[in-house]
């Protein structure tokens, strides 16, 4: 049975878990009414049956030392002849009385004869003792209920009377109840399958909407948006997320095909380089000089390859989230100075001042590889940009549990409008970045990853014309 249902539409499934639902609640309260409307019925009917006890105790007559009902009752076995309207609620054929002697004897009967409802010693000896009992005899359409008490007279048991009543009335209520349940119930069913299957189908609309939409999406073509007006509900937060997720997925694929078409492009130009200057030196024979001079282009270009292949490799192990951060406490000084003692030589070679201003005494939990890496790319980046006679100088400060890290040029700058997109991969400023400078167009995305992969961040501001500074938050542990 789950395995049909699981083979059928959700919104089959989802009706028919509906209808066994329904099903049991309706079971459940068409048995409550039942029993309720029985229990209802049946106490009604003793309360009928001893109010007519009370009333035919008070008529009974004593004839030769034993009890009879009035001769009018017995003759006619009609109702007795009375003024009391208690006794003449019921038609004969649904009620009987009878009084019984002692030894259990029938003296008088009215409506009860043996053909329709039997007496039975049985059920009258036992109140002889002087207590009361229910009984329920059979009679020739249907049971009758039976109350049998003890007759008194001057505080002696004389004899005993019977009343009882049809149950007839009852089991024909009870019976046209059970049919109506047993008629409305497979209808109700059947209308609220039909109307499940509407609601089912109307409710899970937005859900084939997604299905229909993600089927036409492809890596060629993330631009459909579901674009559902819907309120803020399951599938309606279901749609949103949908649309957010293709959203980012045609993101990530438009930087994926910039990447590939950049690192294409970045890799082209010094293999084409190369095999210029190859051909250049096969054209013709030339002298140990000029090969001399070629090989060293030739070096110059595969070291450039090799840095490029390097970044490209760190920045794909980062995507996949295969390089682990070893960290480790860090004298935040000592790694500016460190990267600053590894460049200043660099920098003494363009004719740029290199200098630290030091900031407090800090320690954080970090790579120390990585954040060497990071200032590295920083400080080479800003030296290559600034004019002969420039400076770069580098400080940190410590503010609400991180420490930041500032690198100040005054070189030539960027515009606003590049200032965005400085961290993005191959991204160049036409005027302040260069092929010829030797960048790769990947440090500083390189080094906001490394920023972030430590729980921090990296800004940049800058004035064209007088300097660029990159600030770098880094959380002490």
């Amino acid at each position: 049975m789950t395995g049909w249902l699981n083979r059928r539409g959700i919104r089959v499934r989802l009706t028919l878990w509906y209808l066994l639902v329904l099903a049991v609640v309706l079971a459940l309260f068409g048995g409550g009414v039942y029993f309720a409307l029985r229990e209802s019925l049946e106490d009604g009917l003793e309360t009928s049956v001893r109010s007519r006890s009370d009333a035919l105790l008070s008529v009974v007559q004593m004839e030769n030392g034993n009890p009879a009902l009035p001769a009018s009752m017995v003759e006619s076995s009609s109702r007795p002849d009375t003024e009391d309207e208690d006794l003449d609620d019921d038609p004969d054929d649904e009620q009987f009385a009878r009084t019984w002697d002692r030894a259990g004897n029938v003296i008088s009967d009215a409506g009860g004869d043996e053909a329709e409802v039997p007496a039975r010693r049985s059920v009258v000896l036992p109140v002889v003792g002087g207590t009361e009992r229910w009984a329920t005899l059979p009679g020739d359409d249907a049971n009758f209920h039976v109350f049998v008490r003890p007759i008194v007279d001057n505080g002696e048991v004389v004899g005993v009377l019977e009343v009882g009543q049809s149950h007839e009335e009852i089991d024909e209520t009870l019976g046209a109840l059970l049919i109506i349940l047993m008629v409305a119930t497979p209808i109700t069913l059947v209308l609220a399958g039909i109307g499940g299957l509407l609601i089912a189908g109307r409710a899970l609309e937005p859900v084939d909407s997604v299905t229909r939409l993600a089927r036409r999406i492809s890596a060629e073509d993330l631009s459909g948006r579901l674009d559902l007006d819907l309120p803020d509900d399951e599938l309606g937060r279901l749609a949103r997320t949908f649309d957010e997720m293709i959203a980012r997925l045609e993101s990530a694929f438009r930087r994926q095909r910039q990447f590939t078409g950049d690192a294409s492009h970045e890799l082209r130009t010094p293999l084409t380089a190369l095999k210029g200057q190859v051909e250049v030196a096969l054209a013709r024979p030339r002298e140990p000089d000029e090969y001399r001079a070629v090989l060293h282009v030739v070096n110059e270009e595969v070291d450039r390859l090799i840095h490029l292949v390097g970044s490209l490799l760190t920045l794909a192990r980062a995507d996949a989230g295969e390089i682990s951060l070893a960290r480790e406490p860090i004298s935040l000084g000592d790694a500016v100075v460190g990267a600053v003692e590894q460049l200043e030589p660099f920098a003494e070679q363009r004719g740029i001042g290199l200098r630290v201003e030091p900031g407090p005494e800090t320690t954080i939990e970090a790579d120390e590889s990585l954040l060497l890496q990071l200032l590295l790319n920083l400080l080479d980046n800003a030296i290559k940009y600034t004019p002969v006679g420039g400076a770069v100088q580098v400080s940190w400060v410590v503010e609400a549990e991180s420490a930041f890290v500032t690198v100040t040029d005054n070189g030539v700058g960027i515009e606003p409008q590049h200032l965005p997109h400085v961290f993005e991969r191959f991204y160049r400023v036409d005027k302040a970045r260069s092929r010829g400078d030797g960048g790769t167009g990947l440090g500083l995305a390189i080094s906001r990853w490394i920023a972030e992969a430590h729980g921090g961040e990296i800004t940049a501001v800058s004035t064209p014309g007088h300097g660029t500074s990159v600030t770098i938050r880094l959380p002490l542990s």
